[in-house]
C-alpha cells in the first residue's frame, strides 16, 4: 500500500511541475490551467501507470494525489484571489512601504471589486446594459437560477 502512496506524491510533483511551466507559457486562464491540468495528469497516470507497475492500488493512490493536489489547489486559490495579499504586496512595493487608503480603496474594491466584474458580466454575455443600469440577459438569468438553486441546496443565506 505504501507504493501507491508514493505513486500518487509523486504524480502530485509531476503535477506541479507541469504546472509551474504551463502557468508561464499560457495566456489562458490561471484558475483553467491548473484544475484541468490536475485532472488530465491524473488520468494520463491512472492509463501510463500501470504499464510500468502492473498493479496499481487504486483507492490509496487516488487519496494521495488528490490530497497534495487540493492542497496546493487551495495554496494557488488564495495566492491567486485574496485582495488581502494583493494589498500587502503593493504595500511592501510602495515607497515607504505606504499608500492612501483611499488609493487602497480606489484600486480594490472601486476598480477590482466592481468594475472589473461589471466588465466580465457584459463580456460574457451575462448582463446588459441599458438605460436604467445593467440588466441580466437570458444567460444570466439561467446562471442565477442555478446558482440561486445551489445556494438554496446548500442552505447559504448570502454569499460574496
Amino acid at each position: 500500500m505504501n507504493g501507491a502512496f508514493v505513486l500518487g506524491g509523486a504524480g502530485a510533483l509531476l503535477w506541479f511541475a507541469i504546472v509551474l511551466v504551463l502557468l508561464r507559457l499560457s495566456r489562458r486562464s490561471p484558475a483553467l490551467i491548473v484544475v484541468a491540468s490536475a485532472a488530465l495528469v491524473y488520468v494520463a497516470l491512472l492509463v501510463g501507470l500501470p504499464a510500468i507497475f502492473h498493479r496499481l492500488e487504486f483507492w490509496p493512490f487516488s487519496a494521495a494525489y488528490g490530497f497534495l493536489t487540493l492542497c496546493a489547489l487551495m495554496l494557488f486559490g488564495a495566492l491567486h484571489k485574496s485582495v488581502s495579499l494583493r494589498m500587502l504586496g503593493d504595500l511592501s512595493k510602495a515607497k515607504g512601504h505606504a499608500l492612501p487608503e483611499q488609493e487602497l480603496l480606489a484600486r480594490y474594491i472601486e476598480e477590482d471589486s466592481f468594475s472589473r466584474r461589471v466588465a466580465i458580466l457584459l463580456e460574457q454575455g451575462h448582463a446588459e446594459r441599458t438605460p436604467d443600469g445593467l440588466n441580466l440577459s437570458s444567460k444570466g438569468r439561467r446562471i442565477a437560477a442555478g446558482i440561486y438553486g445551489l445556494q438554496r441546496a446548500f442552505a447559504i443565506r448570502a454569499s460574496g
